[in-house]
């Protein structure tokens, strides 16, 4: 099998298991009982769809998608630290 084959097969493959994967951090962004837990469960599907975007990229190989990427990892940083310096004030707002 050639290298070129085996990456496309094995982005193909991660790409199914990533978008099963999808339903476990789904159920409980709708189910979770508090809101940290629906934070956490949010923060998980956007990496899981990072990590999709990344198989794209290793299947087309167009590198434009690696921008997307990237700002999109650096934006969950971002709203990761952000929520959680609110629910942080939050916290000490209801102590």
């Amino acid at each position: 099998m050639e290298p070129s084959k085996f990456l496309t097969n094995a982005s193909n493959i991660a790409i199914f298991i990533m978008t099963v994967s999808l339903l476990f951090p789904m159920f409980r962004l709708f189910r979770g009982p508090s809101l940290s837990d629906r934070v956490v469960a949010l923060d998980q599907m956007e990496l899981i769809i990072m990590g999709m975007i990344l198989c794209y990229v290793i299947r087309t190989r167009n590198t434009i998608y690696l921008d997307v990427a990237m700002m999109g990892s650096f934006l969950l940083a971002l709203g990761a630290m952000i929520i959680t310096r609110y629910l942080f004030k939050r916290k000490i707002k209801n102590d």
